[in-house]
């Protein structure tokens, strides 16, 4: 798809890397960036390059000496004679030689050595780039994932997916209106509980032993699933809940709705501390892993970052719009909680700082609009769910693709990475869960 050319006052800092810029020029670039969206394709574009020729692997030979091709016998060199990138001083060792043949015999000599010369540079030329594309093969830049094993216990779309911090167990949501919990290493059931309607949205508490689902029933359950008992019905919502997010110190949910709400609640007293109005439906809901912001994403093509602790809206951040706003689908913070990746409808990944709103990278290897996010544990990676049927798990530095993977039959719509951080677990509208490895072959 191409784009309109950049602005031609800011064409020139737009082709530098960052490191290359003044500290005022990074300031000012990243401010008008935000506003003008053909910039913004311009510097996505120019990473996206950028990051590709930093990921090229070392050459495998050393580099060969220039060839001279008309370069005769160096004895037979006239003092004072120059050639094409070659000079000779005087030659005071000894008398050149008289000529031992006609210069038709000569001409004809260098115009042999000629074609020889570049017959040998053709061959060498055509063995480097056969094992470039051998090299570039066998490691492969978008290797697939490996599948584990699919989970195939629903009998609709799998909306959502949550593995347990303690790494034992998985959860799924689906349009059968079932949550289903299951050992992450077996697939085998724990047990089930339904709810009125869809299940959009699963969120485990900190410790691994209570597990929160919303509904479009417009409530939120949570389950105690060491006894299987229910602890809690939420019912603060007037629509469908859509997204959850459980407070990293385990006392509060945060729960997102198409009444344009997100709402933050004592998981045990089911008090309301606040209501936060987005003003359209919300898509996505992210509790900073150090407990102090929120983020919110939704129809309104923003993302807003709450203080966790009053809704105080901190930022809001306007990279998704354009001369249209795209929806943005789902929103996941970094584990150091400085950073945060946000996808929309307009199938592209932006990656940025959660203080100032400035972006980092964009990641536009989707075909369709991008509907799950998940940051790896260690912070190197994202994986992004679309519905374009794949999954793929990038470099959240440099925005190279790592992994495509290509095992779903339908839209992806929940992401979950394992606490090691080794796999993944992805829910699609084939009505299956996945669980695949998340490194590539070389790691």
């Amino acid at each position: 798809m191409s784009h309109p050319p950049p602005c031609l006052a800011w064409a020139e800092k737009l082709a530098l890397r960052q490191e290359d810029l003044a500290q005022e020029d990074r300031a000012s670039l990243a401010a008008h960036v935000a506003t003008c969206s053909a910039c913004q394709a311009a510097q996505a574009d120019y990473h996206f390059l950028d990051a590709r020729l930093r990921a090229l692997p070392p050459p495998a030979m050393r580099p060969f000496p220039r060839l001279s091709f008309l370069l005769p016998e160096m004895g037979s060199a006239q003092a004072g004679q120059t050639y094409p990138g070659v000079s000779f001083g005087p030659d005071t060792s000894a008398p050149a030689p008289a000529p031992q043949a006609s210069s038709g015999h000569t001409a004809l000599a260098l115009l042999k050595k000629t074609l020889f010369n570049t017959f040998v540079a053709a061959l060498v030329l055509l063995f480097v780039l056969v094992l470039a594309t051998r090299s570039s093969t066998s490691t492969g830049l978008h290797p697939s994932g490996m599948t584990l094993f699919t989970y195939t216990g629903h009998t609709d779309f799998v909306d959502a997916v949550a593995w347990s911090p303690n790494g034992r167990y998985l959860a799924s949501g689906s349009w059968d209106h079932t949550v289903q919990v299951w050992d992450a290493k077996t697939g085998s059931i724990l047990f089930t509980y339904q709810h009125g309607d869809i299940v959009d949205a699963l969120a485990w508490s900190p410790n691994s032993r209570y597990l929160a689902s919303g509904s479009w029933d417009h409530t939120v359950q949570v389950w105690d699933t060491q006894n299987f008992s229910l602890v809690t019905v939420y019912t603060g919502h007037a629509d469908f809940v859509s997204t959850l997010a459980w407070s990293p110190d385990g006392r509060f949910i945060a729960s997102g709705s198409w009444d344009d709400t997100v709402q933050v609640w004592n998981v045990q007293t089911e008090r309301l501390l606040y209501t936060y109005q987005y003003n359209e439906i919300v898509d996505s809901v992210a509790w900073s892993p150090d407990g102090r912001f929120i983020a919110v994403g939704g129809r309104a093509g923003t993302v807003h970052v709450l203080d966790a602790q009053t809704g105080a809206r901190r930022l809001i951040y306007y990279g998704h719009t354009g001369r249209v706003a795209s929806v943005v689908n789902a929103v996941a913070w970094s584990p150091d909680s400085r950073m945060i990746a946000s996808g929309d409808r307009d199938h592209r990944i932006l990656v940025w700082t959660a203080a100032d709103g400035t972006l980092i990278s964009a990641y536009k290897g989707h075909t369709n609009e991008v509907t799950a996010l998940a940051w790896s544990p260690d912070g190197r990676s994202i994986a992004s769910g679309s519905w374009d049927h794949t999954v793929q798990v990038w470099d959240a530095k440099t925005g190279v693709a790592l992994i495509s993977y290509r095992g779903h039959s339908n839209n992806v719509d929940a992401l979950a990475w394992s606490p090691d951080g080794r796999y993944l677990a992805s829910g699609s509208w084939d009505h299956t869960v996945k669980v695949w490895r998340a490194t590539s072959d070389s790691e």
